[in-house]
């Protein structure tokens, strides 16, 4: 492995692991080395790592087993397979965002129509969180709270099925989220849209919900021309 220069830079040691696991050097079910192992080689502290190890499992590239480890997540050739979207084949980006335009637009019209006093609660909550985590540049937060935000529209809906049409596409949307918020740029972005939609539960107004899951998602699509140079939208 490569040695990191700068200490404690969970983004960088983020990419380092994902590299090892994308070019083989790590298989699908194998045990990753001990924290301390990993410190060593890449000559960072032991919070980077954990964090990375946290970040890492968010993005279905890893997953953490209390008591014995971290181990390469059986799915992460699936993952890898994620990444052309990001890449120079902006088609099959475009085809992705298209599928969930339409699931996170249907699916913000229904939950707002739906969602009770409870439920709009517990978005306004994750929503706060979300905020504190982004004026903390929290990676790990920030991606596992953007993730949960959406999950509880959708949970909102109580249409079993769109919910179930949403967690086939959950491993893309973590990949996504990573790539989105290892850019610092993007912090500040990706709460404006969240709080615009979380007013359209409190006015209920489903209309104005669904213009503004729109807009969220154009932001979106923005976000990933600027760091991967798609082809820009007409």
């Amino acid at each position: 492995m490569k040695e990191i220069q700068r200490i404690s830079i969970t983004d960088a040691v983020v990419e380092t692991i994902k590299e090892a696991v994308e070019t083989g050097e790590y298989a699908r079910g194998q045990k990753l080395p001990t924290e301390a192992v990993l410190c060593s080689e890449m000559k960072v502290s032991r919070t980077s790592v954990r964090e990375a190890l946290r970040v890492l499992q968010a993005l279905g590239y890893v997953t953490i087993k209390p008591g014995k480890g971290a181990f390469v997540s059986e799915t992460a050739a699936e993952t890898q397979t994620i990444r052309p979207w990001y890449g120079s084949e902006g088609a099959q980006y475009d085809d992705f965002m298209e599928v969930r335009l339409v699931l996170e637009t249907l699916a913000v019209r229904l939950a707002v129509e739906r969602a009770t006093s409870k439920q709009v609660r517990e978005l306004e909550e994750v929503h706060s969180s979300f905020c504190e985590a982004c004026e903390n540049h929290d990676l790990t937060k920030l991606i596992m709270l953007d993730e949960t935000f959406h999950l509880k529209i959708m949970a909102c809906t109580g249409n079993s099925l769109l919910v179930n049409m949403n967690r086939q596409l959950l491993k893309a949307y973590r990949v996504y989220r990573g790539e989105s918020f290892v850019n610092e740029k993007l912090y500040d972005r990706a709460v404006e849209p969240h709080g615009r939609i979380l007013d359209c539960f409190r006015s209920g107004d489903a209309n104005q919900a669904v213009a503004e899951m729109e807009r969220h998602m154009r932001i979106t699509r923005q976000d990933m021309v600027e760091l991967h140079r798609l082809p820009s939208e007409k």
